[in-house]
């Protein structure tokens, strides 16, 4: 298998890691798993998901292409890169679909497979395309969003995009953190 083919099928998986994510803090309440996985259906915690999934992909991906002997540029950027992009190409999509048809998780669904997508082309480019940066100094980069998730999931913002309109709460659900 070569980079090209990987980066075909690389949404499929990507999807699989995200439909599973989706459900880890409601199988497994506590406080590690609060902080990498969604722990209510705000707009919020699911761009914890998308971002999430794209680093599980990444280690996954670290490790094939080391079995397969693929050689890339930027494998330490990469998962921050794809990451950020797939959340942005995402909500570009998602919101005004949203405005338009209210939630529907089949629309939803389409939108994040659409994403990844997308966000597997750029992966493929960055791949190709000249060293940015020192891969450990792209490892630590690609750690940062976290900073922000871990915040807005114990102090969200009173704003629609962190309310869970499923429950109708914001931030952490009550009495589920062991």
């Amino acid at each position: 298998m070569n980079l090209k083919k990987w980066k075909l099928i690389s949404p499929i998986i990507i999807f699989i890691i995200a439909s599973l994510s989706h459900f880890v803090y409601t199988i497994f309440p506590s406080i590690i798993t609060s902080l990498i996985f969604p722990v209510n259906e705000s707009i919020a915690e699911h761009m914890k998901l998308i971002y999430t999934s794209i680093l599980l992909f990444s280690l996954i991906e670290y490790f094939v292409f080391k079995k397969l002997n693929i050689i890339v540029n930027n494998k330490g950027i990469n998962p921050f890169i794809s990451g950020i992009s797939n959340i942005i190409v995402f909500l570009v999509m998602y919101l005004p679909l949203r405005l338009i048809l209210n939630e529907n998780m089949i629309i939803t669904l389409i939108t994040l497979f659409i994403s990844e997508i997308i966000t597997s082309f750029i992966s493929y480019k960055l791949f190709n395309y000249r060293q940015i940066i020192n891969d450990k100094l792209g490892i630590i980069i690609s750690l940062i969003p976290y900073i922000f998730f871990i915040n807005f999931t114990y102090n969200p913002p009173h704003t629609s995009f962190f309310y869970d309109t499923d429950k109708e709460f914001y931030g952490i659900p009550k009495n589920t953190v062991k």
